[in-house]
């Protein structure tokens, strides 16, 4: 039996998308009913969106696009490095292609306030404790 890379994670909070005041040109994901303070991950839109695709095997070219890997960067990191898992049945799901469309690529700007890596780690797996275990490279 395959089976599915998201899927197999146990994913279960829904994806929320939302703008914040102090960042109005950025649009912020969690899986929490909110974003934690400082701690805010934005969608990244100077990485491409990746994609799992289903074709009688997993992969990221031929078939049905059954997820997609969402770039994120934290509010206090300069480079994201994370993504995020968002499966098709998930309501963002068009959604996040679009604006991939409409916004990539762009240029990240530096943080206003620089945030060590052991925060980042710990509000990404607070967070989005099913994709504590991805990266970009994933």
């Amino acid at each position: 039996m395959t089976r599915h890379p998201a899927r197999d994670r146990g994913e279960s909070g829904a994806l929320l998308l939302l703008q914040l005041g102090a960042h109005p040109e950025e649009i912020a994901a969690t899986r929490l009913e909110a974003c934690l303070d400082g701690g805010a991950f934005f969608l990244d839109f100077s990485r491409p969106l990746g994609t799992l695709r289903w074709c009688g095997a997993w992969n990221r070219w031929l078939g049905l696009t059954m997820s997609l890997l969402v770039p994120v960067v934290h509010q206090g990191e300069h480079l994201g490095r994370r993504v995020i898992a968002v499966d098709r049945g998930d309501p963002y799901f068009a959604e996040l292609q679009r604006l991939w469309k409409a916004r990539h690529p762009v240029a990240r700007p530096l943080p206003a306030l620089p945030v060590d890596a052991a925060r980042i780690d710990a509000d990404f797996a607070l967070q989005f404790p099913h994709d504590a275990g991805q990266s970009a490279s994933s």
